[in-house]
């Protein structure tokens, strides 16, 4: 029998507030590395389209506060996660360094 991770879901419900959140802030997309329910860390990707709006965001796990408020607010609180990171991350350095595609620059 499969059974589904709700944590899947609540990321998924999250993800339009998130981009409400830090749109603002130059974010145009938000991608996830988790290996749910095997291990219950997660990374949230902010994805901007230049290096400058990349730059602009905190280096060090950049919204972090931001991110897990939305995250608990749609009921993936602390309990239910490891570790919570998060890295921005630019279209542009993702075209140059890594042929436009996203899975390899995630790895």
């Amino acid at each position: 029998m499969v059974t589904t991770d709700d944590r899947w879901t609540l990321i998924e419900t999250a993800t339009p507030q998130l981009l409400d959140r830090l749109g603002p802030d130059g974010v145009t997309a938000i991608r996830y590395t988790a290996a749910f329910p095997d291990d219950d860390d997660l990374a949230v990707w902010l994805c901007t389209s230049t290096d400058t709006e990349r730059d602009r965001l905190d280096t060090d796990n950049p919204r972090l506060d931001v991110v897990r408020e939305v995250l608990a607010a749609v009921g993936l609180t602390n309990d239910r996660l490891g570790v919570l990171a998060t890295v921005a991350q630019s279209q542009e350095t993702v075209d140059r360094d890594y042929r436009g595609n996203w899975f390899y620059a995630l790895r």
